[in-house]
């Protein structure tokens, strides 16, 4: 404690920290009490964040032909492995390819999405420049009669396996003209394309946040960015790298959805990269948001490259101190944090009240918050004094069912119908598990918060949660316990886990709890985990996910099948909804999924709570002139959240000639 009281004194001195609370109030980070994290860019995502559905696509690949191009098989024709050797531009675009007589056993390059079963079938537009041949497999068809060069409309039915978009043939004529460029859009976004890169139906998905952690999709965990030269960037061929999602898309959401970004800079960084960083955000943001900086993620966590790598560093700055590794792996990582800090600061200048400067730490170790906040092996102690404004904790909750010596008995109670009740007992209130913490999971995770606020508090900055919510994984190795899965996956769709997200999120704030950053928005079931509020970006409502929306706007969204006190509650899932279609003037409207298909049906029932998309398609000599009714749009595609039934208009009008027109 001698270490600690000295550094407070200096902390006293410096009066820096205490400045806190008026940056946030004057930033309006105040009334931000709910964020999420955003789940990876990956081909096989159901976030589906981005209109144009190349950005996340796989990266290339090469293949060949079997019986054609020498040394190819069965065996390798999928992916030669010759990633390595193809010619690439800048930004990614293959520029040319082999002939079957050249050295490398590829003739030709493709991607693939490996999309989730509900991802929506129908018809799908590839624009792109240059000139070659594209071609289409799995569970992608060119409809030929409706193509042109430069724009492929593509038959989507997901049932085939996933999405194969391979070029055989580019720079056909030696003259510099490669297929670039290339956009791969559901049908009616294709105008949208031009006005804005991200889905209409992933916005809606995060109205209940008001802050994006961009831990994921910056790629932190093992992250290889070191320097600003060898980031990734806007041009890039796709997001879906290891690099991560460039600066310049992060920011433009933000801006788009006017919620706070949380940026998690590279362990590796220098501080070129920090401060470059920093001035596109700078000069890009919305005046209007806070910004939440934090250096890489869970450095304390050794299940991450960046912890031994901080670790490493700490052990060569002061070599001659007696402390353990661990030690000074947490009092460089305060330091590190200091720098980053003081960066970002600096080209915020007169704004810099703006920069909220994370320090996370181990929610169950509130050790490693004190010794990075007061990091006493640094000549500069405490780091806190640099600016850094709070802590961050993941207080999660029951994740010690997973573990390897409670699996068993947990995957046991499936055995009788109570099973449910068991855990959910466990989870709230205790003493269902031989061993398990007084008072149950969310108890637990309680006491981790009231330890990490007493912290806080001591150090006057604020307490943040970087990452939180329920923990029902398996882990080493009893993530191969299927049993154990299928509880933790039913565990998470019960009604019951709303009831505990409720009370939990609650309990963080009564207890001086700040921002709360939900892990995360939307990811797909599996044994590896149950972390997305929502399991694909087309569903509406799910228990964490209604909970968490309640928390922080004080609604019932839209779509909620949770009931709702009183003698009415909330339609079954099984209910359906109607959506008539009153069509005026010459075209079409049709519906993803399919129902709809307007002048033919005009009218279809779907199920509660599910989004349907409109498309509009003008007859030849005729223009779309917009939406009304539901819908007031003038976009040629339009989504509606089936809480009740919808009639919509879509009126289409003759496009008139001018004088001396064709």
């Amino acid at each position: 404690m001698g270490r600690l009281l000295a550094s407070l004194i200096l902390i006293g001195a410096c009066q820096v920290v205490a400045l806190f609370d008026t940056a946030v109030a004057q930033s309006g980070a105040a009334a931000r009490r709910l964020g999420t994290n955003l789940e990876s860019v990956t081909d096989y995502s159901p976030q589906v964040p981005f209109t144009d559905l190349f950005l996340s696509s796989r990266e290339w690949f090469t293949q060949c032909q079997v019986g054609v191009d020498p040394g190819c098989s069965n065996s390798n024709s999928w992916d030669t492995g010759e990633a390595a050797a193809l010619d690439l531009d800048a930004s990614g675009w293959v520029r040319s390819l082999p002939a079957s007589s050249d050295g490398p056993i590829y003739t030709s390059v493709a991607t693939f999405w490996d999309l989730p079963s509900d991802f929506p079938s129908g018809r799908y537009v590839v624009l792109y420049d240059g000139q070659g041949t594209i071609e289409y497999g799995l569970g992608a068809t060119r409809i030929t009669e409706l193509s042109s060069p430069g724009r492929d409309v593509v038959q989507v039915n997901i049932s085939g396996g996933g999405i194969l978009l391979r070029i055989t043939a580019t720079d056909t004529l030696s003259d510099g003209d490669y297929i670039r460029s290339i956009r791969f859009v559901a049908e009616g976004d294709e105008t949208r394309l031009l006005t804005n890169r991200f889905s209409r139906i992933f916005i809606d998905r995060l109205q209940p946040y008001t802050a994006l952690r961009f831990m994921d999709w910056m790629r932190t965990n093992d992250s290889v960015v070191s320097s600003w030269s060898g980031r990734s960037q806007a041009t890039d061929v796709r997001y879906s790298t290891s690099k991560g999602v460039p600066v310049e898309v992060m920011v433009d959401l933000a801006n788009t959805t006017e919620k706070a970004p949380w940026f998690t800079i590279p362990h590796q960084a220098t501080d070129e990269y920090v401060q470059q960083f920093a001035i596109v955000v700078r000069d890009n943001l919305l005046p209007s948001l806070p910004i939440y900086v934090e250096y890489s993620n869970e450095i304390w966590n050794s299940a991450f490259s960046q912890g031994d790598w901080v670790e490493d560093r700490g052990v060569a700055e002061w070599p001659g101190s007696l402390e353990s590794r661990f030690t000074k792996r947490i009092n460089w990582h305060g330091k590190r944090t200091a720098e980053v800090c003081e960066i970002w600061k600096s080209v915020f200048a007169a704004s810099s009240e703006r920069v909220i400067c994370v320090l996370a730490s181990q929610a169950a170790n509130s050790w490693t918050a004190q010794e990075g906040l007061s990091c006493p092996l640094w000549n500069e102690t405490p780091c806190v004094s640099h600016g850094i404004n709070a802590i961050a904790v993941a207080p999660y909750f029951g994740g010690y069912l997973g573990e390897p010596g409670n699996a068993s008995q947990v995957s046991g109670w499936s055995s009788s119908s109570a099973g449910m009740t068991k855990l959910f007992t466990e989870l709230q209130s205790g003493g269902k598990l031989a061993g398990g913490p007084t008072g149950g999971a969310v108890a637990q995770s309680f006491e981790w918060m009231e330890a990490n606020k007493s912290i806080a508090d001591l150090f006057n900055v604020a307490l943040l949660s970087y990452e939180g919510g329920q923990h029902l994984v398996g882990v080493g190795g009893a993530e191969n316990n299927s049993t154990l899965t299928t509880m933790f996956t039913a565990a998470n769709r019960d009604a019951r886990m709303g009831s505990i997200y409720t009370s939990y999120l609650q309990g963080w704030e009564a207890r001086g709890g700040g921002l709360f950053m939900h892990f995360n928005d939307i990811g797909t079931y599996s044994r590896y985990g149950s972390w997305g509020a929502l399991e694909n970006v087309e569903q509406t409502s799910s228990p964490k996910y209604d909970a968490l929306w309640t928390y922080s706007l004080g609604t019932t969204p839209p779509g909620s099948l949770t009931p709702t006190p009183g003698p009415t509650a909330t339609p079954s899932p099984r209910s359906k909804r109607r959506v008539r279609v009153r069509k005026e003037g010459r075209g079409t409207v049709v519906s993803s999924p399919s129902g709809i298909q307007c002048g033919g049906r005009c009218t279809a029932d779907f199920r509660t709570g599910r989004t349907v998309r409109l498309f509009a398609r003008p007859a030849r000599g005729y223009r779309f002139a917009g939406w009304s009714g539901v819908c007031s749009l003038s976009d040629s595609s339009c989504s509606l959240v089936l809480s009740s039934s919808q009639l919509v208009r879509a009126t289409f009008t003759r496009v008139r000639k001018t004088a001396g027109g064709s």
